[in-house]
This record gives C-alpha cells, sequence and structure tokens, in this order.
C-alpha cells in the first residue's frame, strides 16, 4: 500500500507540479471572487523564486552528499556487498535493442571495480521495478548483461527483483545476506540516497561501511542567486524528493532518526 500512495503523493507534491496546482487554486478562487487567491499567487511566486533563482535545491543535495564521505577500502577485508540497483533505463534499453543509461549508471560502474577487487566477497545487486508499469525486460537482467559488458562475472552476483523502494531493497536483501554481527558489509548507492539507505539498515540491523557514488555536487558550493534556472530546478526537484523521503520513512517507523 505504501509503495502505490508514495508514487500518488509524489504527483501531487512533485514541485513543478506543486506550483501548477496552487496557480490553478489561485485562478480558481480570483474567479469567484474570493480574495485568498493573492495570498495563493504571493506563496507560489516565493516557492518560484526559492525553487529556480536561488541555489536551495542545491545546498539540499550538498547536505546529503557530505554526510557520508567516500571511503579508502583498499585495506579493509570485505566480506560482502549490497548495490542498489538504477543506472539503466530497461523500457528504452528494450525498445531500441541497446544499452539505455542514465545518471546514475555509477552504481554499476562504480561497483564493477569493487566486485573484482574483492573476489571472495558475496555480492548482492538489489533492483527491482520502482513503477506501475512493467517492463519487458527486468532491471537486473539488464544489469546482468551490463555486468557481462565490463567484464564481471554475473555467476558471483545474487540479483534481487521483488523490491520496488529503498525500504525493501535494505529488507528483501537482508533476508538473502543473512549477514553475521562480525561480518563486513559494503553499501553501494548514489551519495544523496546514502543517508536514507544506512537509516533504514541501522533499523533492520544491518550495518554498512557506506561507498557513495553519483555525486551530483561539487565539494564546494556558492550560495548565491543565479540564473540557472534550469539546473537549479533539477537539484531542488532531486532534493525535495529524497529530503521527502527521509520525511515519510521517519513518520512510517522505517527508520529511527529523520536525518
Amino acid at each position: 500500500m505504501f509503495f502505490y500512495l508514495s508514487k500518488l503523493f509524489w504527483i501531487f507534491f512533485n514541485p513543478i507540479n506543486l506550483l501548477v496546482i496552487l496557480l490553478l487554486i489561485g485562478i480558481f478562487f480570483q474567479l469567484i471572487k474570493k480574495k485568498i487567491y493573492k495570498k495563493i499567487y504571493q506563496i507560489n511566486l516565493i516557492l518560484f523564486f526559492l525553487i529556480v533563482f536561488f541555489p536551495t535545491g542545491t545546498y539540499l543535495l550538498w547536505k546529503l552528499e557530505n554526510t557520508y564521505p567516500k571511503q579508502e577500502i583498499a585495506n579493509i577485508d570485505i566480506d560482502g556487498v549490497l548495490i542498489l540497483g538504477a543506472g539503466i533505463d530497461e523500457f528504452m534499453t528494450y525498445e531500441y535493442k541497446q544499452m539505455i543509461l542514465n545518471d546514475r549508471i555509477e552504481r554499476i560502474t562504480e561497483s564493477a571495480k569493487i566486485i573484482k577487487k574483492f573476489p571472495n566477497a558475496k555480492i548482492i545487486y538489489s533492483g527491482g521495478n520502482g513503477t506501475f508499469s512493467k517492463p519487458k525486460l527486468k532491471s537486473d537482467e539488464v544489469a546482468n548483461i551490463f555486468y557481462k559488458q565490463l567484464g564481471v562475472n554475473t555467476d558471483r552476483i545474487i540479483f534481487e527483483n521483488k523490491s520496488r523502494n529503498t525500504y525493501e531493497n535494505i529488507l528483501f536483501s537482508k533476508q538473502i545476506a543473512k549477514p553475521q554481527e562480525d561480518e563486513k558489509w559494503l553499501l553501494v548507492t548514489s551519495a544523496f540516497h546514502m543517508k536514507r539507505a544506512i537509516l533504514i539498515s541501522k533499523k533492520q540491523k544491518w550495518k554498512f561501511i557506506p561507498y557513495p557514488v553519483d555525486f551530483k555536487q561539487s565539494k564546494k558550493i556558492s550560495l548565491k542567486p543565479s540564473i540557472h534556472f534550469f539546473s537549479n530546478f533539477t537539484s531542488f526537484q532531486k532534493a525535495f524528493h529524497e529530503w521527502l523521503g527521509l520525511f515519510s520513512y521517519y513518520l512510517m517507523g522505517r527508520t529511527d532518526n529523520f536525518f
């Protein structure tokens, strides 16, 4: 139920949709001669400036990405690696019959290096379908193909393909891994997504060494207003989705802390 509600909720609270909905509500009240429409227009305008003209999203992403800095793992004896799947568009890959990648592909390319570096580690790739649609080519099938193209022995990889969100990624993967108390597990996911994944794993009593990839922001950021409108909006949309996920998981008791 949570999966479907979260998708429907995001339709209304996606920043661009929210701005349009507020605008339509304002127009409606203006048409029926209710003065409240002025307040709604003001709120909409303030939100628009905060999202488009100010680097609000950039800061929120930077805050997430700098929670767990990238670690040096050369001298660590790793027992297992959990990779949270993403990076390949299975719908487009099936349609064009060639590998179509997206902006999170580092989860696979970086993890391929790790898999080769630790030949004795248990490897789990967790990547089901997080949409309402049912792809004809599943996420784990596409990942399997791409790993082979990168020279990885996929016989070593356990592909978990039932999960639909981050909570299920951790939950179902733990059932497969059955991690022991003294084992050292590496978690590979996008830097901005790592906080939520770690909080869920702590709740599930599964300790990880974070290995963030797919960084979106520089280590140094400017908080000055800019005319990079599309970039500002894109950053805010991605950041807002992740912070909303952190908040909703905390409210539902899937994590013990909001941040």
